[in-house]
């Protein structure tokens, strides 16, 4: 693998995933102020010809670092694991996420790296996001908690770490592992395994990806499986770090809203997640 940059970003894609916001995904990687990073992709299942053509493309003109096809649909833990094996095995010292429809702004790459590169006894960096309702143009702010420490002790609460936003140390995959395949919640439990081995996080105190929203997000949500799952999530790491009782009331809490209606938890996002 002829590569010279030492961060690797991976995305995956998917049917459902709408070109135009493919787009304007990479084009927020494209506009990043740096430029050391090289764009990993796999495709999670057969994709529409447009997507399939458009990605063709963008490896073609050398946009796409690495482009993997698969004809059947294995989910997102599945497949953040087949690119971290090939990134993992090459000489990248960091692993940058992003999803397919989210924006990042045009500095996250470089204002990441340098914090990465400052603090070495970091080993995820994360970042506040910007959420943007596609149905009713409303934006808000998300923020997270800054210090390991205060992310570990708000883990009992909500997931205290934005997915989309995360910056890797290499180093952390080492320690933890990849993904658990059997998750729905695949990023939470890697939060709380990487809490369990003694990892560090961060998250800077600012915007650096714009997140898409919509109804049927909310409604997409109400998953017996995925509630069940979080609740016994919250309830781990409740016990394992003793973060006292009151985290056993929010994983219960947490389920029934999970199981709401989608209006419900637009609600709450949008009033409580501030």
């Amino acid at each position: 693998m002829n590569m010279k940059n030492k961060i690797a970003l991976i995305m995956s894609v998917y049917k459902n995933d709408k070109l135009d916001y493919l787009k304007e995904s990479l084009e927020s990687l494209y506009n990043q102020t740096c430029k050391e990073f090289d764009i990993f992709i796999q495709c999670d299942g057969s994709l529409p010809y447009n997507l399939e053509k458009y990605l063709d493309s963008e490896l073609e003109k050398s946009k796409i670092f690495y482009l993997k096809k698969r004809e059947e649909n294995r989910g997102l833990a599945f497949s953040l694991n087949e690119l971290l094996d090939k990134v993992l095995q090459s000489e990248y010292d960091f692993v940058a996420r992003m999803d397919a429809d989210d924006i990042s702004v045009s500095i996250r790459i470089e204002q990441q790296y340098i914090f990465m590169k400052d603090n070495p006894n970091i080993d995820v960096c994360g970042a506040f996001i910007e959420e943007f309702n596609t149905d009713t143009k409303e934006k808000q702010i998300i923020s997270y908690p800054e210090k390991s420490n205060e992310i570990l002790f708000n883990m009992k609460k909500r997931n205290s770490i934005a997915h989309v936003t995360t910056f890797f140390r290499k180093s952390f995959f080492e320690k933890v592992g990849k993904y658990d395949e059997e998750k729905l919640n695949e990023d939470f439990d890697l939060w709380i395994r990487g809490f369990k081995e003694d990892c560090h996080f961060y998250n800077l105190q600012y915007v650096l990806v714009r997140v898409r929203t919509s109804q049927d997000f909310f409604n997409r949500r109400r998953n017996l499986k995925r509630a069940i799952e979080v609740m016994y999530l919250k309830i781990d790491v409740t016990k394992t770090f003793s973060l006292g009782f009151l985290g056993y009331i929010y994983a219960i809490a947490h389920f029934m809203l999970f199981m709401s209606p989608g209006w419900v938890k637009s609600f709450i996002y949008k009033h409580l997640r501030k």
